[in-house]
């Protein structure tokens, strides 16, 4: 899946919903489980990438590479990607005691996440899932959860129930906004990789909204998109809302903020204002 989004960004082609890209992005791919020449980049070309766009860091000249290494950071100011993918996060994070260490994850998560800031670039960090069924998800990377406590967006990948090289892709966990819808791909030695229609076992595997693994912020944001996405909304109102999820005023005015939400008067009453990003003009 994430060989197919990189070639799609080096050509600037198509995302999974049919939406074009544009001009091409240049992308840095680190993966440690396997070799860039007879590997990676057949892989990629076979995806149709335009390999002139992608990067990768020698990791036989570059040893011991965490996730917030010098050299990574060096490599983004040179190449200048709008991606960096590092695959699989485990292999990153320095010896096995920093997997299970939350102090030492946050700071690792904390400085690629300045750096994404900083150099304009999204990060994408994969990661393996450990074997524990039926707990929750998100517990279920491998390591300390300030991992994925960390990251803005969390999606899982799991097989289909209703087809051997059928894969769903479904949001866990997404910080300041309802999880998006599942979509699905199929992936065969015959058809290689491809897309399925978006409404593809959408009555089998429901869209599912998770906010008990979020932290207080997280959740207050989350509700106060939901409860502003229609239109403004009397403050007395919110705060009552964030009440009863228990959700504290001091929480609740540090995400406004946080959230550009702006506050006026009417009738004696004081109304939030969440503003809404623009329609996009279709050619």
């Amino acid at each position: 899946m994430i060989m197919n989004l990189i070639a799609e960004l080096s050509k600037g082609g198509t995302l999974p919903d049919g939406t074009a890209i544009g001009r091409p992005r240049r992308i840095i791919y680190q993966c440690s489980e396997d070799g860039v020449a007879d590997t990676i980049k057949p892989r990629l070309e076979k995806c149709g990438a335009d390999c002139r766009n992608i990067a990768f860091l020698n990791e036989e000249v570059h040893s011991g590479l965490t996730l917030d290494d010098e050299r990574i950071r060096q490599a983004i100011i040179e190449f200048h990607p709008k991606l960096v993918v590092i695959d699989p996060v485990q292999a990153y994070l320095g010896n096995d005691s920093d997997l299970m260490m939350a102090a030492r994850a946050r700071k690792l998560m904390h400085r690629i996440g300045m750096w994404a800031g900083v150099f304009d670039c999204a990060v994408i960090l994969i990661g393996h899932l450990n074997k524990r069924e039926g707990g929750k998800e998100l517990y279920r990377g491998m390591g300390t959860i300030d991992i994925v406590a960390a990251a803005r967006s969390v999606l899982q990948v799991e097989r289909s129930e209703s087809g051997a090289n059928i894969r769903i892709v479904r949001q866990i966990k997404n910080s300041l906004a309802p999880n998006g819808a599942e979509i699905c791909f199929d992936i065969s030695s015959e058809v290689g990789f491809r897309w399925l229609p978006s409404n593809y076992n959408r009555t089998e595997y429901p869209v599912h909204e998770q906010t008990e693994a979020l932290t207080k912020q997280e959740q207050a944001a989350y509700l106060m998109k939901r409860l502003l996405s229609e239109g403004d909304m009397k403050a007395k109102d919110v705060l009552q809302s964030m009440s009863e999820h228990g959700i504290g005023e001091r929480t609740v005015q540090s995400t406004k903020a946080a959230l550009g939400i702006t506050s006026y008067r009417k009738m004696r009453q004081w109304y939030w204002h969440l503003e809404q990003p623009a329609p996009i003009e279709e050619d």
